[in-house]
């Protein structure tokens, strides 16, 4: 068995390892990529709505025929209401709209008695369906998180050089990356935010002439970005397409195999 003496010494190369003693590639830094995850479905265009229209029809040309015998007494009143409600059903076609079949009138809403010879009318449900475009993206208010809901959106600041990038810092004394990842984005963008982060290890590096930053990877669960101090002059939550816009070209060649195409 390792001795009390050889553990400590092999504890402390590994930690030595990790934190930020200067070496070949400088000091090191921690940073994070904080994303917010699609909250719509994206619109299918172009040969992916040709095909999912054509798998859906797949769908119902295969499907098992209702069995409306088993159900309903031939010539009756439920087999009557069935077959009305089913043909209204079949105005809203969705495979061909040109031929699709013609609405037919809708009957007068009735009223039933009950037992107690009261009257009631027949309670209809409407879901209101919500514009994909939200008031942030007519504004372009680019520090919502309500904006772009079908695209990934990721966190980026300004820092006092007028540089955008990711939320990052140095790695202090005895700081794990992911601690060091927590208290710069904590430090930069407040205390107001909570973040999932999905693991320790970096998913990324980009290397600058006098230090190196590793970044990992993180999830806005709730919150805001609520500064606290002035070591961001600025944040944005943008797209992929928007990060290549705003940092420098060496930063984007840094980083972009890290963000998602969505």
């Amino acid at each position: 068995m390792l001795g009390r003496s050889a553990v400590s010494r092999l504890t402390r190369s590994v930690r030595m390892f990790s934190t930020t003693r200067a070496g070949a590639m400088g000091a090191v830094r921690a940073g994070v990529v904080l994303q917010r995850n699609p909250i719509v479905i994206q619109q299918a265009t172009g040969f992916e709505a040709a095909a999912d229209q054509y798998f859906a029809w797949l769908d119902y040309v295969s499907a098992d025929k209702f069995p409306r015998e088993f159900f309903f007494k031939k010539g009756s009143s439920a087999e009557a209401k069935w077959m009305e409600l089913n043909d209204e059903r079949a105005c809203d076609w969705y495979f061909d709209p040109q031929n699709k079949p013609q609405r037919k009138d809708k009957k007068k809403q009735q009223t039933e008695e009950d037992e107690d010879g009261e009257k009631r009318d027949e309670i209809k449900q409407t879901v209101e369906v919500q514009p994909r475009e939200t008031a942030a993206d007519a504004a372009n208010d680019m520090r919502s998180l309500e904006r772009r809901l079908d695209r990934t959106l990721y966190l980026v600041v300004k820092d006092k050089q007028g540089a955008w990038m990711f939320p990052q810092g140095d790695v202090k004394g005895e700081e794990l990356l992911h601690e060091a990842a927590r208290r710069s984005l904590k430090d930069m963008c407040g205390s107001r935010m909570r973040v999932w982060t999905v693991g320790k290890g970096p998913i990324g590096h980009c290397k600058n002439n006098d230090h190196t930053t590793f970044f990992v990877k993180s999830h806005i669960l709730a919150g805001q970005v609520i500064p606290e101090n002035k070591e961001a002059l600025d944040y944005k939550w943008v797209t992929r397409e928007e990060i290549q816009s705003v940092v420098a070209s060496e930063y984007w060649e840094a980083v972009k195999d890290m963000l998602s195409t969505v």
